[in-house]
């Protein structure tokens, strides 16, 4: 059963802009997998454990229920907005989009082993924001910069290398107005929610959640979950 008990995210830890949360594939019913940016250097990532107190004990440094104290990663330069997604291939890899504070918009991965590494090159420039989705090891990009709105796409083939070409359609870049609006019905003050900062993604948790993260009026960053609609 889902509680919908508000929680927050790396309380020690000093981060910035919007998060975003993807379900993996780890532990007996799907972790849930956070990236955000640090308020001065690098990215944070932080795992939420979905089971339950009776699913055989895989983290007991991260109990059932609660989120982890964060990983950091990208050491070395300044980001503004990143973007997890549980990939397809690998097998249970993640596919991370960072965008660098200079507009640069970099691709990452994680592996089993080696963990975070940021492939050679990089997606775009003149970045100033993006949205991202994964479909069959096949990464689409909708970005916002210099050059106006552009869609990118990058499919499997000599993974894990990623070629990008030019694609047709993409995500919607105004990610936050569903999520800013759900969390309003749930009584969330409209004040609290810091604009830009929302965000929702989709779990099978409880049978079905919507993850909602925000940050509220003092920056800390915000974790609700609440029950999705059946169609």
């Amino acid at each position: 059963m889902l509680s919908e008990t508000i929680t927050t995210v790396g309380r020690e830890r000093s981060t910035t802009g919007p998060a975003s949360l993807a379900q993996g594939v780890y532990g007996a019913r799907g972790n849930l997998e956070l990236v955000t940016c640090d308020a001065r250097d690098g990215l944070w990532v932080f795992w939420f454990n979905s089971d339950l107190a009776t699913d055989p004990l895989e983290t007991p440094e991260v109990p059932p229920g609660t989120w982890s104290a964060g990983l950091a990663f990208a050491r070395g330069a300044g980001y503004r907005q990143a973007q997890i997604l549980q990939s397809t291939l690998g097998p249970d890899h993640l596919e991370v989009l960072a965008l660098r504070a200079d507009g640069v918009l970099e691709s990452w991965y994680w592996s089993p082993g080696p963990g975070f590494q940021c492939r050679a090159g990089h997606v775009a420039d003149g970045v100033e924001r993006f949205e991202a989705v994964h479909a069959a090891g096949r990464l689409t990009v909708t970005m916002d910069g210099e050059e106006g709105v552009r869609v990118i796409a990058s499919g499997s083939e000599g993974y894990p290398d990623r070629v990008w070409t030019a694609a047709d359609n993409g995500p919607d870049l105004d990610a936050g107005t569903q999520a800013a609006a759900l969390l309003v019905a749930k009584g969330v003050s409209e004040g609290d929610i810091v604009p830009g900062s929302a965000r929702a993604s989709r779990s099978d948790r409880a049978g079905g959640t919507i993850e909602l993260t925000w940050r509220d009026r003092e920056g800390a960053l915000r974790h609700l979950g609440v029950g999705a609609p059946v169609h």
